[in-house]
């Protein structure tokens, strides 16, 4: 009874332990983001309730994640996702023997042989006109979208599927830790650049009201408007963006943006399915085109301005894979 009605109060020890561990990782999120906020009293109560909430979101994101691509050799002909994804084993086994979080991996024997990791890629889509068949006729003006991959990167080894799906929560926790300092950083921009812009309007304003006075803009490009009416229509728009950006220039403000990016975490990083039907060169196709593969995607989407987006894929690869093609791939 008494048992129950400390954990009711979160005084037990497994709360306590959990609440230790949470005040660590918003310690970690202020050391990525504004360090003074810690002069702000109460910031840890202010982000607590946040932080829980984005734990448990990111923790859930993992389950989204396609099925494990084996990273082989043999991969190649079993699975033709690891086709489409790299350009042949050359190019697989340079980012094997390029990836640092791997080699550090392996150099510990505790580890194993078999890692777990996350591969993420940046994709491209680009148009050109290719030959095709269209309606038994050979063509070779037809309009294609060739879909490609690059930017591959190893993140996150883990010696077994449970380690990684805990490394992976954690890490996605320091993204979004990455998320909110970049959103933070592209709002003092804007600020900056807004009352830049309103300067220069309140000169130009002025010089459109004295009679006689020649107009002189230091800047290159005169985007200004050229009239009294024009200048107070544009200073009238950047009010509202001015006052909303300044709001969030302080510590409080600054604070108030982390704990709302905590407690919406979806709106700030989640995952998009892309399913994407191509052909061996890469091609994207339509209906039932003989030899085509259905690839599946987990894109990740992170921020609201000027979002990023990286396609995951969970992998597994072996010491014995790396060696293998090493000796039929590798340089001398």
């Amino acid at each position: 009874m008494f048992e129950r009605w400390l954990r009711k109060l979160g005084l037990d020890p497994q709360s306590r332990q959990r609440a230790r561990e949470r005040a660590a990782l918003i310690e970690q999120l202020i050391d990525t983001c504004d360090r003074r906020l810690r002069l702000l009293p109460g910031y840890q109560d202010a982000l607590a309730p946040g932080m829980r909430v984005s734990q448990a979101y990111l923790s859930s994101l993992m389950s989204q994640l396609p099925p494990v691509l084996e990273l082989s050799l043999p991969s190649f002909s079993r699975d033709p996702r690891l086709g489409l994804l790299f350009s042949g084993p050359a190019s697989l086994l340079e980012l094997l023997e390029g990836s640092e979080t791997l080699r550090e991996f392996f150099l510990s024997a505790s580890n194993g042989d078999e890692a777990w990791a996350l591969l993420a890629m940046q994709r491209s889509e680009t148009g050109r006109f290719g030959v095709a068949m269209e309606n038994g006729e050979l063509r070779s003006d037809v309009a294609q979208v060739v879909v490609s991959f690059d930017g591959h990167r190893l993140m996150v080894p883990s010696p077994s599927r449970e380690s990684f799906l805990q490394r992976s929560g954690a890490h996605a926790l320091d993204v979004l830790s990455a998320v909110i300092a970049r959103r933070l950083s592209l709002m003092e921009q804007g600020r900056q650049l807004l009352e830049s812009e309103q300067a220069r309007l309140q000169l130009r304003r002025l010089a459109l009201q004295s009679e006689g006075c020649t107009v002189v803009d230091g800047q290159a490009d005169d985007d200004l408007p050229d009239s009294v009416a024009g200048v107070d229509a544009r200073l009238a728009e950047l009010k509202p963006q001015l006052e909303e950006l300044r709001s969030h220039a302080g510590l409080e403000g600054t604070l108030d943006v982390v704990r709302q990016v905590l407690e919406r975490p979806e709106d700030y990083f989640c995952l998009q399915t892309v399913t994407l039907r191509l052909n061996r060169m890469g091609i994207k196709v339509e209906g039932d085109d003989e030899g085509a593969t259905d690839l599946m995607l987990e894109e990740v989407v992170l921020g609201k301005q000027q979002p990023i987006r990286r396609a995951l894929v969970p992998v597994r690869v072996r010491r014995d894979d790396i060696a293998e093609l090493r000796r039929q791939f590798g340089q001398g």
